[in-house]
């Protein structure tokens, strides 16, 4: 999801839940396999809209040049696969094999990858660990 990532420590029995924001499903990447499906993988592209936090300078800025309130952040396709795992009653473990499972090498190092995905989402307070 990015480069520079703060790395948190996340335990394999930690239970990622995402946090109250608006996504949707976009296209579909119209992988052949049924595996995905079983897991609850929908093979969409997940978009997140972030809010966008604007002082009184960038406001007005804003206002004027018509930006959008709303951040659009597209996820890869690991990535969306991911966000449709985290759904509040798997475990890091489970998500990880299921990512192993379905995307083989595409996905090795599964932990690291897994980890620093989630990091970063943690860090976007779009998820957090119970």
């Amino acid at each position: 999801m990015g480069d520079n990532v703060m790395i948190l420590h996340i335990g394999i029995d930690s239970i990622p839940v995402r946090l109250p924001c608006l996504w949707e499903h976009g296209i579909s990447y119209d992988t052949p396999d049924r595996i995905l499906e079983d897991h609850g993988i929908s093979d969409k592209q997940v978009v997140i809209f972030i809010e966008k936090d604007f002082n009184r300078l960038e406001r007005l800025l804003a206002r004027l040049t018509g930006a959008p309130r709303l951040l659009r952040r597209p996820l890869d396709r690991l990535n969306s696969a991911l966000w449709d795992l985290i759904d509040g009653n798997r475990t890091l473990s489970q998500i990880i094999q299921i990512m192993e499972d379905c995307y083989d090498e595409e996905i090795i190092p599964a932990r690291q990858r897994c980890s620093e995905s989630i990091s970063k989402l943690i860090e976007l307070n779009l998820v957090e660990l119970k």
